[in-house]
């Protein structure tokens, strides 16, 4: 087989290093099927609508393939949707099916592909060409021994104009007492069905090789829509099915299928009775950041849903899709609204301000039931990085056969455009490194860098989009992750400011993509931050920037309203940051303490040791109320004794006089009540020690022989 075939195996499916050979499969026989019911597995909802038509140039399932499935490869049927659908190009490939028996239960890991049809490479035998589409792995279980549809959904639905090949990937070494079987009709045909398990061996024809001919056509089926996508398909972004909402929620939905034939979205809730509108949304703009034009201002068919004067309790969402037909089309969903939510607001010391040791930390929160506030600090480190390899766009969406070549889109390939999915793979592999592996693996295989990005692309549908849509990205990661086992949580902020995105980045350890606008609009990851503001108002970040393949440091802004970004000397608008957060993972910090008496007001008294001034800290405060809900806040505050107090004003009366000379004589000899901010207040000479030289000191002080306090 042609090199160039065995090379999208290994970057597609992860065959290389396969130990299963042609000895593996000498046993083989086939068994003819009797009268058996069969049953459907579907990994997706959703799999057909009124206009999907089913391609499959089989006939009756006739025969059973025993001891020729082993497991970690890879199965492909020509197929033709001029044989089975009426108009059928272009045809929209929405998933693949191939049927299969056990005789046990099993567990197992599928994906599905689809390829272009190479007729050169063999005259007149047609084999499988270029990659054109892949799917995420799914793992699923085979619930007992029979006969069944296996349902594997693409990602995103690719477009098809001809023929193409039908890819069926098994993930798993399957126990030789599942007897996995696939099945075939009575037609034996070549050129028309193959199998790869050995990157060595390459494609066998499953109609004509040295090891086995099958005694007829292998059974697959993929289903599709003839004529291109004729109808929009509705898909609810935010909230999720089963959420706890706090006060205010963004919804969000799209046309995953951007057919630009939406007239609005309405949102409705319902309590129980009939549905109220919440709102709807006529403009669907949405940036498609490409890497290489400008992004437009937008944020898609998306609506803040304030319900903080609703009643807590369980929650009907329902948002409708009206197209420019006039067709419609609903999801519903079920979400518990907490108006009240547990969230404890730090009011003092304020975001961004100074505090001086010891200090009451004051919170209030609306919630009526609030059982217990927990505070938590964390010091923060002034060189932050998350130690990000770099990985270059121009290394991927390769059409040609040459990767290195810098994949540029005015050679007609993809690169440019590939900023979303690098900074995914960037992503996934930063949480591969802190220990989830899952998300770069195939199979057994670990995927490289490119791999993993060219998985991401064809989530995001990158390819057909020629960019990436913040709704393709958002929906893509979570898709990606579920069909890998899940254990990831996925928020975003719109128009983060600096704060924002320091405390996701570092005192929650999320990673972050961040999707800039300007010329051009891309995604970006943040790798980490060095030192704090400047003098000119503005921060240093560092970025892993998938356009040069660089660690770049970035000024940063806040401005009203919104922030910008930095890069080549060019400013971009910070329009959105997406987080992925493994829920397994803990976030190490200090407890300072709790309240939970509310009646005088909530606050927690610090008095820290070892706490250097002019150093910046996270304080982040967490509530539980009596339904088990719980909520965090943080601020991120500096230690600077300066800023908050007059030096040598003990009495806080914002002046240093004699009356705060008698209260420290009356503190340091008398053991009366200490200055105002603390006792280490009184070392007003600064050698670490209160004493009777610090009386001297101040006198000297007040009397014009000596600088002021430092304290």
């Amino acid at each position: 087989m042609p090199s160039r075939i065995a090379t999208i195996v290994v970057l597609v499916i992860g065959l290389v290093g396969s130990t299963l050979y042609a000895g593996d499969k000498k046993t083989v026989s086939f068994n003819q099927i009797g009268d058996i019911s069969v049953r459907n597995i579907y990994l997706a909802p959703s799999l057909a609508t009124a206009d999907t038509c089913f391609v499959t140039d089989n006939q009756e399932i006739t025969w059973r393939i025993d001891g020729w499935v082993i497991g970690l490869e890879l199965y492909k049927s020509l197929m033709n949707p001029a044989n089975n659908c009426p108009n059928p190009y272009p045809f929209t490939i929405t998933a693949i099916n191939m049927p299969m028996m056990f005789d046990a239960p099993t567990p197992i890991t599928i994906a599905v592909d689809v390829e272009a049809v190479d007729n050169t490479t063999i005259p007149g035998c047609p084999v499988p060409g270029a990659l054109l589409a892949v799917s995420s792995q799914w793992e699923t279980q085979i619930p007992e021994a029979g006969m069944y549809n296996i349902w594997v959904p693409l990602d995103t639905p690719i477009i098809v104009n001809g023929p193409f090949f039908a890819g069926f990937y098994l993930g798993n070494v399957f126990d030789t007492a599942v007897h996995a079987a696939v099945l075939t009709d009575d037609f034996p045909v070549p050129c028309a069905t193959y199998n790869i398990w050995d990157e060595t061996i390459g494609w066998v024809d499953l109609g004509n090789n040295n090891i086995y001919n099958f005694p007829g056509r292998l059974a697959m089926e993929t289903a599709g829509i003839p004529g291109g996508v004729s109808s929009p398909q509705l898909e609810i972004l935010t909230p999720s099915d089963g959420d706890i909402l706090y006060a205010n929620q963004e919804l969000w939905a799209w046309d995953n299928q951007v057919t630009n034939k939406i007239e609005y979205i309405m949102f409705e809730y319902s309590n129980g009775g009939s549905f109220m509108e919440i709102g709807r949304k006529f403009d669907g703009t949405s940036p498609l950041r490409d890497g290489v034009h400008s992004a437009l201002i937008g944020t898609g068919f998306s609506l803040n849903w304030d319900f903080s004067s609703f009643s807590e309790g369980y929650y009907d969402l329902r948002v409708t899709l009206v197209d420019t037909s006039g067709s419609t089309q609903s999801q519903t969903i079920n979400v518990y609204l907490e108006p009240t939510p547990p969230i404890a607001t730090i009011t003092s010391p304020g975001q961004g301000t100074a505090f001086c040791s010891p200090v009451d930390i004051n919170m209030t929160s609306p919630d009526e039931n609030l059982s217990i506030i927990e505070v938590q600090h964390r010091a923060v480190d002034m060189f932050v990085s998350l130690d990000i390899s770099p990985f270059d766009q121009a290394l991927v969406g390769d059409t040609d056969g040459d990767p290195e070549d810098g994949n540029y889109a005015t050679n007609g390939e993809f690169g440019d455009y590939y900023s979303a999915p690098v900074a995914a793979a960037i992503a996934a592999k930063v949480w591969s490194d802190r220990g989830y592996p899952d998300l770069v693996r195939q199979g057994t295989a670990m995927m490289t860098s490119a791999e993993v990005a060219e998985k991401f692309a064809a989530v995001f549908n990158t390819q057909a989009f020629l960019g990436a849509y913040d709704e393709a990205v958002f929906a893509g990661l979570k898709q990606y992750s579920t069909a890998r086992g899940g254990g990831f949580e996925f928020d975003l902020k719109r128009q983060p400011n600096y704060a924002d995105l320091r405390t996701w980045v570092e005192n929650d350890e999320r990673v972050v993509m961040l999707g800039v606008g300007g010329n051009p609009g891309f995604w970006l990851i943040i790798d980490g931050f060095s030192a704090w503001q400047r003098t000119d108002s503005t921060y240093l970040v560092s970025v892993a920037n998938p356009l040069t393949g660089t660690i770049e440091s970035a000024t940063w802004r806040d401005l009203t309203g919104y922030s910008e970004i930095k890069l080549s000397g060019v400013w971009h608008r910070a329009d959105l940051m997406i987080s992925m957060f493994a829920t397994g993972w803990n976030v190490s910090r200090s407890m300072i303490g709790a309240d939970l008496i509310g009646q005088d007001g909530w606050s927690v008294h610090w008095n820290p040791s070892g706490i250097l001034d002019g150093t910046y800290h996270y304080l982040r405060s967490v509530g539980h109320d009596q339904d088990d809900h719980q909520g965090a806040y943080s601020v991120l505050v500096q230690h600077n004794c300066a800023a908050v107090y007059v030096p040598g004003d003990y009495d806080n009366d914002r002046v240093a006089t004699m009356s705060d000379l008698f209260l420290l004589i009356e503190f340091i000899t008398q053991a009366g009540p200490p200055p105002d901010g603390g006792a280490m207040r009184a070392d007003c000479n600064c050698d670490n020690v209160v004493n009777i030289a610090d009386i001297i000191y101040y006198m000297n002080y007040l009397y014009g022989t000596a600088s002021p306090p430092c304290r």
